[in-house]
């Protein structure tokens, strides 16, 4: 069993679980069903006005395959190092006795 360590903060320290994997697996989870249900509901619609059968299945097969497209992408993007989000960063600067 591992020990996982408390700061006076009350946060945990030490082990655990890696928060930016488990982000990513949701965000590609989420462009999947997002992908299938959105497609899939235009397709129904197209079917209910057209009187067809074959756009639900196509827009299921479109949504899932645009869902995966996104999340290659999105992957690469983070993996080649573009920026994911501005982050508040504060610099301080220290004057010694002969700066102005």
């Amino acid at each position: 069993m591992t020990q996982v360590q408390r700061d006076s903060g009350g946060s945990t320290t030490g082990p655990g679980p890696d928060k930016t994997a488990m982000d990513q697996g949701m965000r590609a989870l989420s462009y999947l069903i997002s992908g299938v249900l959105l497609y899939g509901a235009l397709g129904w619609v197209g079917d209910h006005f057209l009187h067809t059968n074959f756009l639900l299945p196509i827009g299921i097969v479109l949504g899932a395959g645009l869902g995966v497209y996104l999340t290659i992408k999105r992957l690469q993007a983070q993996e080649l190092g573009a920026p994911q989000a501005p982050r508040a960063t504060r610099t301080t600067t220290t004057k010694t006795e002969g700066d102005r």
